[in-house]
């Protein structure tokens, strides 16, 4: 685990490192948010919420409604869910085996 720990490290590290070299690092992280970033903040904690099914009923609907008439929103609930399946695989490999899953279907029928 710690080699894990090391490896993504570096890899942040990493990408620090292009972000400085970038200038990326320039912007103060109290700057204002322009209202798309607002936009796609709050449609970030959407899913979140919807994920940990903590999300309202009229908000899930108002989501739902969203991701119909706005082609971008779609794209970044695609991309953020993508992400954090990603992320769940990575960081919990045995979730996903083929005997787990398996003994789920069956379990199911």
């Amino acid at each position: 685990m710690l080699r894990q720990i090391e490896k993504l490290q570096k890899m942040v590290n990493h990408m620090l490192g292009l972000c400085a070299d970038s200038g990326a690092d320039v912007v103060c992280e109290d700057a204002a948010l322009s209202p798309e970033e607002k936009k796609y903040e709050r449609l970030g904690i959407m899913i979140l919420q919807a994920q940990d099914g903590t999300l309202e009923p009229r908000y899930a609907l108002r989501l739902e409604k969203w991701l119909l008439c706005d082609e971008k929103a779609l794209r970044y609930y695609v991309d953020f869910q993508s992400l954090t399946a990603m992320l769940d695989l990575h960081f919990n490999p045995d979730r996903f085996s083929s005997n787990l899953i398996r003994e789920h279907l069956f379990a199911t029928q």
